[in-house]
Protein backbone atom coordinates (compact mmCIF):
# COMPACT_ATOMS: atom_id res chain seq x y z
CA UNK A 1 0.00 0.00 0.00
CA UNK A 2 1.21 3.52 -0.75
CA UNK A 3 2.32 5.50 2.68
CA UNK A 4 -0.64 7.47 3.24
CA UNK A 5 0.78 9.55 6.16
CA UNK A 6 4.50 10.96 6.50
CA UNK A 7 6.68 12.70 8.75
CA UNK A 8 9.70 14.35 7.73
CA UNK A 9 11.80 16.71 10.39
CA UNK A 10 14.33 19.42 8.69
CA UNK A 11 13.61 22.79 8.58
CA UNK A 12 10.36 22.49 9.88
CA UNK A 13 8.37 19.09 11.00
CA UNK A 14 6.61 18.34 7.75
CA UNK A 15 3.58 16.06 8.15
CA UNK A 16 1.44 14.86 5.46
CA UNK A 17 -2.14 13.41 6.19
CA UNK A 18 -4.24 11.64 4.21
CA UNK A 19 -7.79 13.08 3.82
CA UNK A 20 -9.64 9.77 5.18
CA UNK A 21 -8.52 10.00 8.55
CA UNK A 22 -11.28 11.60 10.66
CA UNK A 23 -9.51 14.96 11.07
CA UNK A 24 -12.24 17.36 11.43
CA UNK A 25 -11.77 18.08 15.09
CA UNK A 26 -8.15 18.02 14.91
CA UNK A 27 -8.01 20.71 12.14
CA UNK A 28 -10.51 22.62 14.43
CA UNK A 29 -7.93 22.19 17.07
CA UNK A 30 -5.30 23.59 15.35
CA UNK A 31 -7.82 27.08 13.93
CA UNK A 32 -8.81 28.02 17.68
CA UNK A 33 -5.53 26.89 19.71
CA UNK A 34 -2.90 28.85 17.50
CA UNK A 35 -2.59 32.48 17.01
CA UNK A 36 0.56 32.11 15.12
CA UNK A 37 -0.95 30.35 11.40
CA UNK A 38 -1.10 30.26 8.33
CA UNK A 39 -3.56 28.71 6.27
CA UNK A 40 -3.26 28.00 2.32
CA UNK A 41 -5.93 25.72 0.75
CA UNK A 42 -4.84 22.22 2.30
CA UNK A 43 -1.78 23.54 3.82
CA UNK A 44 -1.49 24.29 7.72
CA UNK A 45 1.69 26.15 8.82
CA UNK A 46 1.85 26.53 13.08
CA UNK A 47 5.03 28.34 14.19
CA UNK A 48 6.27 27.51 17.22
CA UNK A 49 4.54 29.56 20.72
CA UNK A 50 6.71 29.38 24.06
CA UNK A 51 3.52 30.59 25.36
CA UNK A 52 1.60 28.02 23.85
CA UNK A 53 3.83 24.84 24.39
CA UNK A 54 1.21 23.30 26.12
CA UNK A 55 -1.12 22.92 23.24
CA UNK A 56 1.86 22.80 20.54
CA UNK A 57 2.95 19.39 22.76
CA UNK A 58 -0.45 18.35 22.72
CA UNK A 59 -0.57 18.56 18.40
CA UNK A 60 2.90 16.93 17.93
CA UNK A 61 1.25 14.00 20.72
CA UNK A 62 -1.67 13.35 18.44
CA UNK A 63 0.33 13.58 15.24
CA UNK A 64 2.64 10.55 16.57
CA UNK A 65 -0.48 8.58 17.85
CA UNK A 66 -2.03 9.24 13.76
CA UNK A 67 1.62 8.29 12.07
CA UNK A 68 1.89 5.10 14.25
CA UNK A 69 -1.19 3.97 13.02
CA UNK A 70 0.08 2.83 9.64
CA UNK A 71 4.24 2.90 11.19
CA UNK A 72 5.66 0.48 12.88
CA UNK A 73 8.41 3.42 13.62
CA UNK A 74 8.66 3.71 17.43
CA UNK A 75 11.80 6.34 16.52
CA UNK A 76 9.60 9.50 15.16
CA UNK A 77 8.26 9.92 18.48
CA UNK A 78 12.09 11.12 20.36
CA UNK A 79 13.05 12.87 16.76
CA UNK A 80 9.85 14.76 17.74
CA UNK A 81 10.75 14.90 21.27
CA UNK A 82 14.16 16.48 20.32
CA UNK A 83 12.78 18.65 18.02
CA UNK A 84 9.23 19.80 19.04
CA UNK A 85 10.36 23.63 19.22
CA UNK A 86 10.40 23.76 15.13
CA UNK A 87 6.97 24.73 12.97
CA UNK A 88 4.97 22.62 12.07
CA UNK A 89 3.46 22.06 8.57
CA UNK A 90 0.73 20.24 7.88
CA UNK A 91 -0.50 19.29 4.42
CA UNK A 92 -4.14 17.35 3.76
CA UNK A 93 -3.42 15.06 0.81
CA UNK A 94 -6.90 14.09 -1.03
CA UNK A 95 -7.15 10.46 -2.21
CA UNK A 96 -9.67 8.99 -4.23
CA UNK A 97 -11.22 5.96 -3.87
CA UNK A 98 -9.68 2.83 -5.52
CA UNK A 99 -11.87 -0.25 -6.37
CA UNK A 100 -8.68 -1.92 -7.62
CA UNK A 101 -9.04 -5.39 -5.30
CA UNK A 102 -12.72 -6.90 -5.12
CA UNK A 103 -13.47 -8.39 -1.76
CA UNK A 104 -15.69 -11.57 -2.31
CA UNK A 105 -17.92 -12.32 0.53
CA UNK A 106 -19.63 -15.53 0.36
CA UNK A 107 -23.33 -15.79 2.48
CA UNK A 108 -24.62 -19.97 3.01
CA UNK A 109 -26.75 -21.58 5.19
CA UNK A 110 -24.88 -23.83 7.18
CA UNK A 111 -28.48 -25.69 8.61
CA UNK A 112 -31.70 -24.60 9.80
CA UNK A 113 -30.41 -22.40 12.60
CA UNK A 114 -27.41 -20.87 11.20
CA UNK A 115 -25.21 -19.56 8.38
CA UNK A 116 -22.04 -18.37 7.80
CA UNK A 117 -20.69 -15.18 6.04
CA UNK A 118 -17.15 -15.63 5.14
CA UNK A 119 -14.51 -13.36 3.60
CA UNK A 120 -12.08 -13.87 0.54
CA UNK A 121 -9.69 -11.57 2.66
CA UNK A 122 -9.86 -9.56 6.07
CA UNK A 123 -10.27 -5.81 6.07
CA UNK A 124 -10.97 -4.34 8.98
CA UNK A 125 -12.95 -1.86 8.34
CA UNK A 126 -15.54 -4.09 6.41
CA UNK A 127 -15.44 -6.91 8.44
CA UNK A 128 -16.33 -4.35 11.31
CA UNK A 129 -19.38 -2.53 9.25
CA UNK A 130 -20.80 -6.26 8.50
CA UNK A 131 -20.31 -7.37 12.26
CA UNK A 132 -22.35 -4.14 13.04
CA UNK A 133 -24.90 -5.21 11.67
CA UNK A 134 -25.33 -8.80 12.46
CA UNK A 135 -24.30 -7.79 16.22
CA UNK A 136 -27.33 -9.62 17.74
CA UNK A 137 -27.40 -12.16 15.72
CA UNK A 138 -23.75 -13.53 15.82
CA UNK A 139 -22.80 -17.35 17.54
CA UNK A 140 -19.55 -17.38 16.63
CA UNK A 141 -16.57 -14.82 15.24
CA UNK A 142 -13.66 -15.49 13.36
CA UNK A 143 -10.94 -13.52 11.39
CA UNK A 144 -12.60 -14.53 8.07
CA UNK A 145 -15.99 -15.79 9.13
CA UNK A 146 -18.83 -15.12 11.22
CA UNK A 147 -21.17 -17.24 12.44
CA UNK A 148 -25.04 -15.86 11.92
CA UNK A 149 -28.12 -16.98 13.66
CA UNK A 150 -30.45 -17.60 11.01
CA UNK A 151 -33.66 -15.41 11.74
CA UNK A 152 -36.34 -13.45 10.29
CA UNK A 153 -34.28 -10.13 11.32
CA UNK A 154 -30.86 -11.64 9.91
CA UNK A 155 -32.36 -12.67 6.30
CA UNK A 156 -33.57 -9.38 5.55
CA UNK A 157 -30.17 -7.78 6.89
CA UNK A 158 -28.45 -10.56 4.10
CA UNK A 159 -30.90 -9.28 1.37
CA UNK A 160 -30.49 -5.78 2.48
CA UNK A 161 -26.07 -6.08 2.05
CA UNK A 162 -26.02 -8.64 -1.18
CA UNK A 163 -27.09 -5.38 -3.05
CA UNK A 164 -24.43 -3.06 -2.02
CA UNK A 165 -21.32 -2.79 -4.46
CA UNK A 166 -19.01 -1.18 -1.61
CA UNK A 167 -18.49 -1.03 1.79
CA UNK A 168 -16.65 1.57 3.60
CA UNK A 169 -15.10 2.85 0.63
CA UNK A 170 -13.76 -1.18 -0.73
CA UNK A 171 -15.23 -3.06 -3.70
CA UNK A 172 -17.52 -5.79 -2.24
CA UNK A 173 -19.00 -8.95 -4.63
CA UNK A 174 -21.95 -11.05 -2.83
CA UNK A 175 -22.38 -14.74 -3.43
CA UNK A 176 -25.54 -15.36 -2.03
CA UNK A 177 -28.02 -18.04 -3.45
CA UNK A 178 -31.45 -15.83 -2.72
CA UNK A 179 -33.37 -18.93 -2.77
CA UNK A 180 -31.96 -20.39 0.58
CA UNK A 181 -32.85 -16.73 2.21
CA UNK A 182 -36.13 -16.23 0.34
CA UNK A 183 -35.85 -12.90 -0.52
CA UNK A 184 -38.72 -11.02 0.87
CA UNK A 185 -38.29 -7.94 -1.37
CA UNK A 186 -40.20 -5.46 0.97
CA UNK A 187 -38.74 -2.21 1.63
CA UNK A 188 -36.35 -2.61 4.50
CA UNK A 189 -33.37 -0.37 5.19
CA UNK A 190 -30.02 -1.09 7.34
CA UNK A 191 -29.47 2.22 7.76
CA UNK A 192 -32.59 2.87 8.71
CA UNK A 193 -33.25 0.06 10.76
CA UNK A 194 -29.73 1.14 12.59
CA UNK A 195 -31.46 5.00 13.40
CA UNK A 196 -34.77 3.65 14.49
CA UNK A 197 -32.73 1.77 17.09
CA UNK A 198 -30.32 4.02 18.00
CA UNK A 199 -33.15 6.50 18.12
CA UNK A 200 -34.72 4.00 21.11
CA UNK A 201 -31.33 3.99 22.92
CA UNK A 202 -31.62 7.51 23.16
CA UNK A 203 -35.33 8.02 24.07
CA UNK A 204 -34.90 5.06 26.66
CA UNK A 205 -31.50 7.35 28.33
CA UNK A 206 -33.55 10.07 28.61
CA UNK A 207 -36.01 8.05 30.76
CA UNK A 208 -33.28 8.20 33.71
CA UNK A 209 -31.74 11.07 32.59
CA UNK A 210 -28.39 9.95 31.24
CA UNK A 211 -26.42 11.54 28.38
CA UNK A 212 -24.80 8.44 27.03
CA UNK A 213 -24.54 4.54 27.31
CA UNK A 214 -21.16 4.86 29.62
CA UNK A 215 -23.60 6.52 32.26
CA UNK A 216 -25.01 3.02 32.86
CA UNK A 217 -24.52 3.10 36.84
CA UNK A 218 -26.28 6.10 37.08
CA UNK A 219 -28.95 4.56 35.23
CA UNK A 220 -29.20 1.09 37.18
CA UNK A 221 -29.94 3.75 40.13
CA UNK A 222 -32.04 6.04 38.65
CA UNK A 223 -33.96 3.12 37.60
CA UNK A 224 -34.11 1.55 41.11
CA UNK A 225 -35.81 4.49 41.91
CA UNK A 226 -38.61 5.24 39.63
CA UNK A 227 -39.12 1.57 39.70
CA UNK A 228 -39.93 1.88 43.44
CA UNK A 229 -41.60 5.02 43.09
CA UNK A 230 -44.15 3.77 40.18
CA UNK A 231 -44.27 0.21 40.98
CA UNK A 232 -48.21 -1.21 41.03
CA UNK A 233 -47.87 -2.77 44.68
CA UNK A 234 -47.00 0.46 46.18
CA UNK A 235 -50.12 2.12 44.49
CA UNK A 236 -52.79 -0.33 45.23
CA UNK A 237 -55.29 1.79 47.16
CA UNK A 238 -55.25 5.21 45.09
CA UNK A 239 -58.05 5.66 42.32
CA UNK A 240 -57.88 3.41 39.09
CA UNK A 241 -57.12 6.16 37.10
CA UNK A 242 -54.41 7.09 39.22
CA UNK A 243 -53.28 3.27 39.03
CA UNK A 244 -53.31 2.81 35.41
CA UNK A 245 -51.12 6.26 34.57
CA UNK A 246 -48.64 5.03 36.89
CA UNK A 247 -48.78 0.88 35.66
CA UNK A 248 -47.93 2.81 32.51
CA UNK A 249 -44.82 4.09 33.46
CA UNK A 250 -43.96 1.57 35.47
CA UNK A 251 -44.06 -0.21 32.42
CA UNK A 252 -42.20 2.17 30.51
CA UNK A 253 -39.31 1.99 32.58
CA UNK A 254 -39.15 -1.31 32.80
CA UNK A 255 -39.01 -1.74 28.99
CA UNK A 256 -36.23 1.05 28.79
CA UNK A 257 -34.27 -0.18 31.33
CA UNK A 258 -34.20 -3.92 29.46
CA UNK A 259 -33.55 -2.18 26.26
CA UNK A 260 -30.23 -0.43 27.81
CA UNK A 261 -29.44 -3.71 29.62
CA UNK A 262 -29.26 -5.54 26.22
CA UNK A 263 -27.62 -2.69 24.49
CA UNK A 264 -24.75 -2.85 27.43
CA UNK A 265 -24.11 -6.27 27.21
CA UNK A 266 -23.71 -6.46 23.40
CA UNK A 267 -21.35 -3.56 23.59
CA UNK A 268 -19.12 -6.11 26.21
Amino acid sequence: MDRIFEIDISENIDVVIDSRYRIKSFIEFIRLSFNKLEIKDDEYLIYFDSENIKKHKLMLQTLIKLYKKTHNDDSISKRIALNYRKNVRIKIKKHSVSFSDILTINIKKNSSKEFVIEFSKFIKPVYNYIKGLFLFHILELYEKKLIISFNENSKELVYEISKKNAIMGYKVHFVVDENEFRFSQRAFSVEGSIKEYLAQIRNALSVFGADNIYEFEKVKKEYKRLAKKYHPDFHRNKPELIQKIYNKKFMKIKESYELLEEYVKSKQ
